[in-house]
């Protein structure tokens, strides 16, 4: 097979989903309808993107450590690393801190 023909097979299959998905469908109709559903739709914003951001914070981790140990004792790779290793533990600290913020505030205001 040649290269265009797998790219092309390679195309077709990432965009099956999207025509599977293309069927017509009426629009909801209400989507927010209360004060209460709003912070619904809010929190669950809230809840993917801290969950976005953790992952992505612990990938920056593994990130860290594999560029600390492929630096074969290069000071200028190794100093790379442990600014990547810093960066990627403040993330995680900032992504928690960020995650139980609500509560906190929660707690504060009742009492």
């Amino acid at each position: 097979m040649s290269k265009l023909t797998l790219r092309i097979a390679a195309t077709v299959t990432a965009l099956m989903p999207a025509a599977a998905l293309a069927q017509s469908q009426s629009p909801p109709t209400d989507i927010i309808g209360s004060g209460e559903d709003l912070e619904g739709v809010l929190e669950t914003v809230r809840d993917w993107f801290f969950t976005i951001f953790l992952i992505l914070a612990v990938i920056f981790l593994i990130w860290a450590a594999f560029l600390y140990l492929t630096a074969a004792g290069s000071e200028d790779k190794v100093k790379k690393a442990k600014t990547a290793l810093v960066y990627s533990i403040v993330a995680i600290a900032v992504a928690l801190l960020a995650g139980s913020l609500p509560s906190l505030i929660a707690n504060v205001l009742s009492g």
